[in-house]
């Protein structure tokens, strides 16, 4: 379903699909710390989301006209879009705490730009590489200068980094590849039936041992979460344009980080305020010389 552009920003429901988004931070943080795998927190919102959002899409478009053809699109888009950053993101939140996780999600949109400019979807315009490359250098002077002060592994590092790189990834295959005439609530589904399909295995592979007691109630809380949060970002997408869908990244991440201080009692680092700043003059430059095409944005989650 294409969004269509309202008269005026929906911000309401931007606060609100941000918020249902960015509170899988602090609780993969809690989760993983009492004793989950970080793959078996992001496979039960999988499950969950399958089961809530498809019940909803069969009950308001019956079954989808090409299932086969749908489930090979979710594969990826699962994949790209929630296996593995929602698997990272529960790992790297205990690793370096969910505010500074929370910073890799205002990423994407440049991230995406950077990816179609590599793979020639976009031409290279320099206004545009330097928008990536002062973003880029916010993040990734945050994540040197922690790992170089002893507060953060230069695995976990990596892996702040790579969320938004796999998101901006499976922005750039939805863009691509989205299934003509497919229903949202089924695309959905799709999705998360793709990353349930794959993390289900991966689990097992591991050997990751079943969700202990503790952790069940912060798993419990995101698994209702992950369906209300796909529900609340397709209203949105229907309501908004581009634009007012790349901000979801920020209102994520404006909720992790709340949390984390506010409820987890993390500290800011001093280095978080002028990367954060980096970050966003990246994207307002990015913005000011040439708004971002329309097909790179609307998927961001």
């Amino acid at each position: 379903m294409q969004p269509t552009a309202s008269s005026s920003p929906p911000w309401a429901l931007l606060g609100a699909t941000g918020f249902a988004l960015g509170v899988g931070v602090p609780l993969g943080k809690q989760a993983v710390a009492h004793g989950a795998a970080p793959l078996a927190f992001a496979l039960w919102p999988a499950l969950s989301t399958v089961v809530v959002l498809g019940l909803l899409a069969w009950r308001r478009h019956g079954l989808p006209a090409a299932p086969a053809r749908l489930l090979r699109f979710g594969l990826l888009a699962g994949l790209l879009g929630a296996a593995v950053p929602n698997t990272l993101a529960a790992w790297v939140a205990v690793e370096a705490g969910a505010s500074i996780t929370a910073l890799a999600y205002t990423l994407p949109p440049l991230f995406t730009l950077a990816l179609m400019l590599l793979l020639g979807f976009e031409p290279l315009r320099w206004q545009r590489l330097s928008a990536v490359v002062l973003a880029f250098a916010g993040a990734f002077w945050l994540a040197s200068s922690r790992v170089a002060d002893g507060a953060l592994r230069p695995e976990a590092a990596i892996g702040l980094l790579a969320i938004p790189l796999s998101l901006a990834g499976g922005n750039v295959f939805r863009a691509r590849c989205l299934p003509q005439g497919v229903a949202a609530e089924w695309l959905g589904v799709a999705t998360a039936a793709g990353a349930a399909a794959l993390l289900l295995p991966a689990w097992a592979v591991t050997g990751a041992r079943a969700v202990p007691l503790e952790a069940w109630p912060y798993v419990a809380a995101q698994m209702a979460a992950a369906p209300l949060a796909m529900l609340l970002y397709f209203r949105l997408q229907q309501r908004a344009d581009a634009m007012t869908m790349s901000f979801i990244g920020y209102a994520m991440a404006l909720c992790a980080a709340l949390l984390g201080t506010v409820l987890l009692g993390e500290r800011l680092p001093w280095q978080l305020a002028p990367a954060a700043a980096l970050i966003v003059a990246g994207f307002w430059w990015m913005q000011r010389t040439a708004p971002m095409p329309a097909a790179a944005l609307p998927a961001h989650r």
